[in-house]
């Protein structure tokens, strides 16, 4: 059957497409946004699903953590002045200014290979 699968595929698709690519981590991270993002191995796995639940509440009760930070609350990022082009049609990396702005430059993304444009 899987056999079959795969040729009535090609066929219509007029390409050889593996099962990795029709529907592994890439197609439901990066195309379908099915899935939150993926890892190396279990223990990256792990490591990612603890440290985004550092940032959430144990319960709907509770408030959101609060993480001590050494950035200054009043902070200057001089190099925001720039950054953003003056006309609306050129393009800019948001990830970038990003990591300007949230503290300590700590940014944990959630589906960044999901919308990329």
């Amino acid at each position: 059957k899987q056999w079959y699968q795969r040729r009535v595929r090609e066929q219509v698709t007029n390409e050889e497409v593996t099962q990795e690519e029709l529907g592994g981590w890439g197609a439901h991270c990066s195309t379908s946004g099915c899935a939150a993002g993926a890892a190396e191995n279990d223990v990256h796995l792990l490591l990612q699903t603890r440290r985004l639940l550092s940032f959430l509440p144990s319960n709907n009760k509770e408030k959101s953590p609060i993480q001590k930070c050494s950035d200054p609350a009043d902070r200057l990022v001089p190099a925001l002045d720039n950054i953003i082009p003056n006309s609306a049609t050129l393009p800019y990396d948001m990830k970038h200014i990003i990591k300007f702005l949230v503290d300590e430059g700590d940014f944990f993304e959630i589906q960044e290979h999901y919308a990329k444009n």
